[in-house]
């Protein structure tokens, strides 16, 4: 039976996959959604968004990238194998692939509605695509696992938005107490 290319590469990159995703989709949003509450700048929101989505698809990537590694030569080490012989690239640089492309995925979610819309109505759309992606993620998970999908898509989209709020609250009593004017 052939598995759709999608269950092929989840198969063997759903950590890259799911982390990636998850990862972009909730910071991005922490970070536009304070920019945007701190600066009330759209310019400074969509240009904070895209150097955060380069540079964090750049960190995640080169992190798969060498965690891959590492794994790869800590398991040829335990099994008494020569690393350099049993080492395969293409692994860790496909997982740095795949990190790099959905991190961007997902971090453009959040960013696409201060891009497209006026910055006091961007906020709503980017937490409702956020959240959306977050459930569809969970879903799929779900599926994949063969577990309940409602179950995996509310457990993915309440862990990562405690995460958020936490952030956003984190922010707002720094702002407080650096004496910082936040209008949101």
């Amino acid at each position: 039976m052939q598995k759709y290319p999608l269950e092929r590469l989840a198969a063997t990159s759903i950590r890259e996959i799911v982390f990636g995703l998850e990862d972009s989709l909730v910071s991005t949003l922490g970070a536009v959604t304070g920019i945007a509450a701190g600066t009330h700048d759209p310019r400074i929101v969509i240009l904070s968004g895209l150097v955060l989505v380069a540079v964090e698809a750049t960190s995640m990537s080169a992190g798969s990238y060498l965690s891959s590694e590492s794994a790869a030569e800590v398991e040829a080490v335990a099994t008494h194998r020569s690393s350099r012989l049993t080492l395969r690239r293409e692994a860790p640089l496909r997982s740095a692939f795949v990190m790099a492309v959905f991190y961007m995925a997902g971090g453009a979610l959040p960013l696409l509605p201060y891009v497209l819309l006026p910055l006091p109505s961007a906020f709503l759309p980017s937490v409702l695509l956020t959240v959306t992606a977050l459930f569809a993620l969970g879903w799929w998970i779900g599926r994949l696992t063969k577990r309940n999908p409602w179950k995996r898509a509310c457990e993915m989209v309440v862990v990562s938005l405690t995460a958020a709020v936490i952030g956003y609250l984190i922010g707002r009593f720094a702002s407080s107490v650096l004496h910082v004017d936040v209008q949101a």
